[in-house]
């Protein structure tokens, strides 16, 4: 399962506002995936990983029925550096996420989707 959101932003704002923004928009889609991820074992939930520059690979051993907050706070920190002009990735490697996100649990379906269309809504109103 593959999701990409991708912005391109032109105009005067200033690099200090651009890391800030994408700072915003990054850890609202991390927050917003990872509370609205299944829980049963908290395998799931606490499989969510971001990275700076490619995506992660293999599984994180952590469990969580939280809301995620070290993982949040994990994300926070390798977002602290200025973040202009490079990419960042979240990604959740469990073989069964995709699964998941189309509807397996009786807790909901589209954790993903409905995070991206948040940012997305979070977007348009700052025009």
């Amino acid at each position: 399962m593959s999701m990409q959101m991708t912005l391109n932003m032109t105009g005067d704002i200033n690099r200090k506002d651009l890391d800030k923004l994408f700072r915003a928009i990054v850890l609202g889609i991390y927050k917003d995936v990872i509370i609205g991820t299944p829980v049963d074992t908290g395998r799931a939930r606490g499989n969510w990983q971001l990275a700076i520059g490619s995506a992660p690979t293999g599984e994180a051993s952590r469990k969580t029925k939280d809301n995620g907050t070290s993982q949040v706070n994990e994300a926070k920190s390798k977002l602290s550096r200025p973040m202009a002009g490079k990419s960042a990735f979240l990604a959740n490697n469990l073989g069964y996420i995709g699964e998941l996100e189309e509807g397996s649990s009786t807790q909901g379906k589209g954790f993903v989707r409905n995070a991206l269309r948040r940012a997305e809504v979070r977007l348009i109103a700052l025009d």
